[in-house]
Formats: C-alpha cells, sequence, structure tokens
C-alpha cells in the first residue's frame, strides 16, 4: 500500500511546487511592466516582493531558457518571449499594426513628428502598439508594449472619449497620476475635457505626460460606427511650429487605418 500510495503524494506536492514556482516566474517577467529595459535583481524583487534570493534563483531558470538575457549583473527581457509571441494566433495589436503601420509611415514622412498607435487596455490604460520616429525625433516616454495612465495621454483620451459610460466613469472614478504639473486631475476639468474631444474629434496632450511635450491624436474608429478600434497621434516639442492641418491629416490617417482595419477583420 504504502508503495502505491507514495507516487500520488509525489506527484501533488511537484504539482503544488510547479505552481507556486510558475507564478512567481511570471511575477518576475511582469516586473519589467514600464519599469524600463533594464533591471536589478534588488529592483525586481522590490517590485515583485519576493526575497533576493528567491528573485535570484528564478532568473537564473529564464536566463537559461533565453526568457530573460543577464548583462553586467542587471537583466532584460529575452528573446524566447519575443520568439513566443510572434506566434500567437489571431493576435489584435499585431494584426491591427500590420493595417496601421503603411499609413504611419506616410504621415511620418509629411510630418517628421513621433507618429504613436495605441489601444485601450483594462478601460484605464494605454498600450502602445506601434511609435514611429527618426533622427531629431522628440524623445518621449512611451515604447512599443509599454503603458501609460489613459487619461494622461492623447491617445488615451481620444478613445476614452468615444468608449461606453462604464469606460468613462471607469477613468474619472479613479485618481489621475499626475505626471507633470500640467496633469488634468480633477474630475469635472476630466469630464469637460472629454465632452469637448468627443465633440471635436480630436484630443490633446499638452505636456500632461511629459514637460515639453505636445501631443495631438484622434481616435481611430470602427467603419460605420464610433467605436474606437485605437487611436493615432503625433508628438512634438512645445516650441514647435505645428502646422494648422496636422488634426485633418490625423483624421485622414485614422479613417483610412479604419479601412485597412475593416479588411483584416478588426
Amino acid at each position: 500500500m504504502t508503495t502505491a500510495l507514495q507516487p500520488r503524494s509525489s506527484t501533488r506536492r511537484v504539482d503544488d511546487d510547479f505552481g507556486s514556482s510558475a507564478g512567481k516566474a511570471i511575477a518576475v517577467l511582469e516586473a519589467f511592466r514600464g519599469a524600463g529595459a533594464v533591471l536589478g535583481v534588488t529592483e525586481i524583487a522590490n517590485r515583485t516582493g519576493l526575497s533576493k534570493s528567491t528573485a535570484h534563483r528564478l532568473l537564473a531558470v529564464l536566463v537559461e531558457r533565453r526568457f530573460v538575457q543577464r548583462h553586467d549583473n542587471r537583466y532584460m527581457l529575452g528573446r524566447a518571449l519575443f520568439e513566443l509571441g510572434s506566434l500567437v494566433p489571431d493576435c489584435r495589436p499585431r494584426s491591427l499594426r500590420e493595417a496601421a503601420v503603411p499609413v504611419m509611415a506616410d504621415l511620418y514622412a509629411t510630418t517628421r513628428a513621433t507618429v504613436h498607435l495605441a489601444v485601450l487596455e483594462e478601460a484605464t490604460e494605454v498600450l502602445y502598439v506601434e511609435k514611429l520616429h527618426g533622427p531629431g525625433s522628440v524623445s518621449t516616454p512611451s515604447r512599443v508594449g509599454g503603458r501609460m495612465p489613459a487619461m494622461c495621454t492623447g491617445v488615451g483620451k481620444a478613445m476614452v472619449a468615444f468608449s461606453s459610460p462604464d469606460v468613462i466613469t471607469a477613468n474619472l472614478a479613479q485618481p489621475v497620476r499626475q505626471l507633470t504639473p500640467r496633469t488634468l486631475v480633477r474630475p469635472d476639468l476630466l469630464r469637460e475635457n472629454l465632452r469637448k474631444i468627443r465633440e471635436t474629434g480630436v484630443a490633446y496632450d499638452l505636456e500632461e505626460c511629459q514637460l515639453g511635450l505636445r501631443c495631438v491624436a484622434v481616435p481611430v474608429l470602427r467603419a460605420g460606427t464610433e467605436e474606437p478600434i485605437a487611436a493615432l497621434s503625433l508628438t512634438t516639442r512645445t516650441n514647435e511650429v505645428v502646422r494648422r492641418q496636422v488634426a485633418n491629416e490625423l483624421r485622414w490617417a485614422a479613417n483610412q487605418i479604419a479601412t485597412a482595419c475593416r479588411s483584416h477583420g478588426l
């Protein structure tokens, strides 16, 4: 009897250990969200709540499997994650990017401003799907795959303004992170701002995300509806002259992307 029962007990213990280790390993990978490209063990431990010894042990396994790379005692995400991500079927951000990049390239060639494409995630954050910039372009805190609070960004406000009442309520109900002294945080001002965006179809970030930056954004609406698929923006320095037709160029580009999305089944 003892011999027969032992395998079941052992299997149960291994499964429990695997579940715990898997959760901790995922927490280590999640620590890189919004934290920059390179982190040390102490930073990872602090962000995950794990001990440094546990974080170090998990990192060693992740490095061995190429999910994380090590460089001079600091760590960055590895190529294995990129390889796996590329295998995700029906990946909406990837399909959206494929539909939008040709239009974004034309927009960048015309304006030479930094072009962003983003989607709304979990109602209150934006996820950057693509970013086009070149030599001399303004430096921005955004990055492809990165997230920002929706109400601090032009793309976020452009999407929230055209979203359902539940999404608008969710964004107005929680405190807005004040990234700069110019970030709008009062619910009454934010509500009025969203009303104007809905009326004009254009959103602005006037140094609300980072001082010295100005952003003009428009929603990409699903063809024949007012449902936002994504948002498109141009970012420049505040001291740069912005042509009057920029909003119209963005609207045109957003319509082109919406048409392309329809052909991609989005």
